[in-house]
């Protein structure tokens, strides 16, 4: 299994609902106002006068098929998006109970 981790701009909250829906990704663990600053480019995200802007993010587990397509479908909306910002992680999983 594949742990993907999705941090975005809260404005982009609707497309990576749609994302998920698009890929049958149902389980998953979401948080919202998530402060950060990208690496490469782009404004921090600190829900401040000076950087207004909120990050969510969302946590799922899914088989290494479904991770790569979460993957791709990520880097499909990054380049519509890419002045909001949305980013994916991956990582194994090595053991699950539940």
């Amino acid at each position: 299994m594949k742990a993907v981790f999705i941090v975005y701009n809260q404005a982009l909250t609707e497309r990576v609902a749609a994302l998920l829906e698009k890929t049958n990704t149902r389980g998953f663990t979401q948080w919202q106002d998530v402060m950060g600053r990208g690496t490469k480019t782009g404004e921090p995200h600190m829900g401040t006068h000076t950087w207004p802007a909120m990050n969510s993010a969302i946590l799922s587990v899914v088989d290494p098929e479904k991770a790569e397509r979460l993957l791709r479908e990520v880097e499909e909306l990054n380049k519509t998006a890419e002045a909001q910002g949305v980013r994916a992680f991956t990582w194994d999983v090595a053991e699950m109970v539940g």
